[in-house]
């Protein structure tokens, strides 16, 4: 099973006794890892405040990474962005990724046959990180995107990347971060959740209504390796007009199990 690397945030408990950790390098990470849900640009100040740095500490930090190109300084307003070797070190991951490229062809023919959007995604700590985003004609830009964290209680891949867990292991997981929602019928209930994660791992796929976006669905299974470790999850998700529940389980959830199986076997 590929190991794939925590977020900063799951880094913060690290043991300090760990010889090897190098406090320094979480700290320089912290200020890119503060980007995670700026919309636009920030400053020194907006930097320090959300990593918890000293400003000098974190002028430090933000000079070195806007020299190395990781981000960028308008020099009008003094605010910071990310810059394009960001996205150039995810090229390096997706391109190298020996799941990603014996999913890819497969989740292509999948969106081409059904023409919707087609996604794959991995657990990180409680999260869930879309690796592959292949979009309908419907989604936005940044629907599209590949790289997206999401809490992984919250729509269909998500939750399959749930049930290897025990659900003990779930329920902690639940009360440490409470859900919150994103749609007036997003489940949010811990106990109504983790019903509807062990509902999945029974069935071996999940189905999800208007949890994150209005008006959509979503259906997903676990790929697996030869030796039956679950590696990620891949979904397709619709417009809720076009696919009620029956539809999703009579047309779209045989296809997901289908190419789950070619991309075991490739």
């Amino acid at each position: 099973m590929t190991t794939r690397p925590p977020s900063v945030a799951d880094t913060a408990a690290v043991d300090s006794d760990d010889p090897l950790f190098v406090a320094s390098l979480e700290k320089g990470m912290r200020v890119l890892d503060a980007f995670r849900d700026a919309s636009d640009s920030l400053g020194l100040t907006d930097i320090a405040s959300i990593t918890g740095l000293g400003k000098s500490a974190a002028q430090r930090f933000i000079h070195t990474w806007e020299r190395m190109g990781y981000l960028i300084k308008d020099p009008a307003s003094r605010r910071y962005r990310l810059g394009p070797r960001v996205v150039e070190l995810g090229y390096f991951f997706l391109r190298s990724d020996r799941l990603v490229s014996m999913a890819a062809p497969h989740l292509v023919a999948l969106r081409d046959r059904c023409g919707l959007a087609v996604h794959m995604s991995v657990l990180a700590g409680t999260d869930m990180i879309y690796l592959l985003r292949l979009p309908s004609r419907q989604l936005t830009l940044a629907e599209m995107l590949p790289g997206r964290r999401m809490p992984a209680w919250c729509n269909s891949g998500g939750r399959m990347l749930l049930t290897p867990q025990d659900d003990d292991a779930i329920r902690q997981a639940l009360l440490r971060a409470p859900p919150r929602a994103f749609t007036p019928r997003t489940v949010v209930n811990p106990d109504a959740l983790l019903a509807l994660i062990r509902q999945a791992r029974e069935d071996g796929y999940a189905l999800t209504e208007d949890q994150v976006l209005q008006n959509q669905v979503g259906a997903a299974v676990l790929v697996r390796d030869a030796r039956d470790v679950p590696l990620a999850a891949i979904s397709v998700r619709a417009p809720r007009h076009d696919y009620p529940t029956d539809r999703l389980l009579s047309d779209i959830v045989p296809q997901l199990f289908r190419t789950a199986q070619a991309i075991q076997d490739a």
